[in-house]
């Protein structure tokens, strides 16, 4: 429990004015009545302002105290932090040349909040609409009346063949989530269109922006804050530009990523690309027949085929090291922007000679960082460092300390750090200043570019997150018991799971410790019970459901790897692994109460039996997830089937492994045996009425023995009959 802070006195102007007149009345009684009038009150109003004011000074110095009590923590108070976000500035719709180029630094302005420009921007004209080539399954190409069968004889593929079938779908980017996890090859395809006043000009302008540095805001779709962004690992997008080769096939060229301030779209920021400089490159595919856009490798279909002739080029998005990426933000033109105002080329003050010359700068919470300090020594403007302390540093050190939150700049006394010479002027040459809550603006705030005329137009379509005020000494002081009581280390093996799962980098669902067990060169080469390694086995987030088993991710195993080493002990050997999943299916034959709730009581069981195998919660016996290496047995499967509301008897169960050779259907009294490191991944799960040997469930792979389908896939759009 924290101590109490003191109040060494806490009384108040009215209580000392009651307090004098008291001791008045007890020792001059001739004063037993003083009228409101009297000069008397003067005097009694006058010492008691002044003691007040003593009693304030007073006071002050337990927060003294525990200010000096932070430094040595080293907790700090934290600095207000500014906000942080993205804006688009698009050219004007007539301009096939690229518009002036908005320059870093440049100020924006919301109301009253001035904003800075990081980076540079060339703008453009275009537009952007962000596609998908949605995956058909077998129901739905059902309810469009359609087969595989018939897709094949409509697109004529021949030599093993097979349709893979889709519809494009286009995104509204900030009013819904950019997902993947429906798309059929993992990628975002992404038209630049040209306004429809340079409909006979996309030549033109293509040779323009050929070889041009383009911009696009990218914004994740799970707003990660605070300092916890700081400590993110980039995460590798693939952006490629869509074009045709010599024999008119579909080529995908590389693009050169100039700068990526999104981190791989882990945080809001920019992606800076590098356009080819041959504009023959850039390609609409627009077919002459619908029933081709997106066949193959092609891009899906526009909705308006009047924009779709104006396509100037398309590219495509894609992860591999995370192929279901989820973004909340695509958008053309954009630049970084901080909420918080610059200041350039500023004369602050003059150098007197004398020591400990203190010179106040014209703004407060000044981000220290970008404070670039010049004193003139003959004739020429000489940088200066900024150090943390002046205690130690030479006596000719060109070196001062900064108070940013008041602004003030501490220069030497000529033993420790030189002093400003007399009569030289000290100048800034930069500094960002400001920041805290009221730079958390809305979508739709910034609508001005100072001296930026009515050249550029702006576009303010994802809100700027981030800012914090100025940190008091009261919360500063809340961090302090947190700081003591865990230091922030993982000792034991309770710790690495509370520590892991708490992680602000990236959600971990589940981790499991394993003291001792060492990994090899492959996961049949690991040794179990080596001194002083620990292993950490991660799972993310997911909710139940066939096919989407919670699987670490490269990019996950990284994070939580970086996060646990810098609190882990000397001596540690730390591994963050993902566990082995070993591929298994259920079957399952049941007799049911009503027939004629026969399909909600068959979807029960297939639910009941993936949840009870899900690697999270509610999976397993005590409702915390399948537990890592634990057996797989029919008869335990068996129980839960029979627990569901209308199963009247469970007539057969089947359980089938995975293998090099496909399929194989366990005996009744075998069970999927795992090692310690190793979960089940329910690939299929089958549950129909009656009796017999139940079937392996579709869509999964062949029982041992069968012969499999060699055919290819060719993705082809499935375009629905419109009258």
């Amino acid at each position: 429990m924290p101590l109490p802070v003191p109040n060494l006195d806490d009384r108040r102007f009215d209580d000392l004015v009651a307090e004098a007149k008291a001791r008045l009345a007890s020792h001059l009684p001739e004063l037993t009545q003083i009228a409101p009038g009297d000069p008397l009150n003067s005097f009694v109003d006058l010492f008691a302002w002044l003691t007040e004011t003593i009693l304030y000074r007073a006071n002050l110095i337990p927060e003294r105290q525990r200010r000096v009590f932070l430094n040595l923590l080293q907790i700090p108070v934290r600095a207000a932090r500014p906000a942080k976000g993205i804006v688009c500035v698009d050219a004007g719709p007539t301009s096939v040349l690229p518009a002036a180029l908005l320059a870093d630094g440049s100020q924006l302005r919301a109301g009253k909040q001035v904003l800075t420009a990081v980076g540079e921007l060339q703008p453009t004209c275009l537009s952007l609409q962000v596609l998908i080539k949605q995956k058909l399954e077998a129901a739905d190409l059902a309810a469009l009346g359609l087969t595989l069968q018939d897709l094949q004889e409509q697109y004529g593929l021949r030599n093993g063949q097979r349709p893979e079938p889709f519809q494009p779908r286009r995104f509204e980017p900030v009013k819904e989530v950019l997902d993947l996890t429906g798309s059929l090859d993992r990628s975002f395809y992404l038209a630049c269109i040209a306004p429809r006043q340079l409909e006979g000009q996309i030549a033109l302008l293509r040779s323009h922006l050929a070889g041009v540095a383009f911009n696009i805001g990218i914004a994740p779709a799970d707003d990660l804050d605070g300092e916890a962004i700081n400590e993110l690992n980039p995460r590798k997008l693939i952006w490629e530009l869509i074009s045709t080769g010599e024999a008119g096939e579909t080529i995908y060229l590389p693009l050169d990523v100039l700068a990526d301030s999104s981190k791989g779209g882990r945080q809001t920021g920019v992606v800076r690309l590098r356009l080819p400089k041959n504009p023959a490159l850039f390609q609409a595919f627009v077919p002459t027949d619908p029933m081709f856009s997106g066949v193959g490798d092609r891009p899906p279909e526009l909705a308006d085929q009047v924009e779709a002739g104006r396509v100037t080029f398309w590219l495509r998005l894609r992860c591999p090291e995370h192929p279901k990426l989820q973004l909340g933000y695509l958008g053309l033109n954009a630049v970084d922007v901080l909420a918080q105002g610059l200041q350039q080329d500023l004369l602050v003050g003059m150098g007197t000679g004398q020591p400990d010359q203190v010179v106040v700068l014209p703004d407060q919470n000044i981000e220290a960082a970008t404070l670039q300090l010049d004193v003139e020594e003959n004739g020429a403007w000489v940088r200066w460092q900024q150090v943390a302390f002046l205690a130690g540093q030479a006596a000719d050190a060109r070196v001062y300390r900064l108070n940013p939150q008041s602004g003030y700049v501490y220069f030497g006394d000529g033993t420790a750090g030189r002093r400003p010479p007399s009569g030289s002027r000290i100048r800034i040459a930069a500094y960002l200043f400001g920041g805290g809550n009221a730079g958390n603006l809305p979508a739709g705030t910034i609508k001005e570019v100072v001296n930026g005329s009515s050249r550029y137009k702006i576009r303010h379509e994802w809100p700027l997150q981030g800012g914090l005020d100025a940190e008091t000494v009261e919360q500063a002081e809340k961090r302090i018991p947190q700081f003591l009581t865990h230091r922030n280390r993982a000792v034991t093996q309770q710790d690495f799971k509370i520590i892991t799962e708490a992680n602000p980098l990236n959600p971990v669902a589940r981790a499991e410790v394993l003291v001792g067990f060492l990994p090899g060169a492959s996961i049949r080469a690991a040794r179990d019970g080596v001194p002083g390694v620990v292993s950490v086995f991660v799972l993310p987030p997911a909710e139940p459901a066939l096919g989407h088993t919670p699987k670490p991710n490269q990019g996950l195993l990284k994070d939580v790897f970086a996060y646990l080493l810098q609190r882990t002990m000397v001596g540690t050997e730390l591994y963050v692994l993902s566990p082995e999943f070993v591929p298994i299916a259920v079957s399952v034959k049941v007799q049911v109460r009503d027939i004629e709730t026969e399909q909600q009581t068959l979807r029960d069981v297939q639910q009941t039996l993936l949840e009870y195998l899900w690697p999270l919660a509610p999976g397993g016996a005590r409702g915390a997830g399948w537990p890592l290496g634990a057996e797989v047995r029919a008869n335990e499967l068996l129980t839960q089937a029979a627990r569901v509301a209308g199963v009247q008897a469970v007539n057969a169960l089947s359980l089938f492994q995975r293998g090099s050779k496909g399929w194989r259907r366990l005996p009744a009294d075998e069970t999927v045996s795992l090692t310690k490191y190793q979960l089940p991944e329910l690939l299929g799960v089958r549950a129909d009425s009656g009796s017999g040997t139940p079937a392996l469930p579709d869509g999964i792979g062949l029982l041992e023995g069968q012969t499999p389908d060699d055919s290819l896939g060719v993705a082809v759009p499935v375009i629905p009959d419109i009258c």
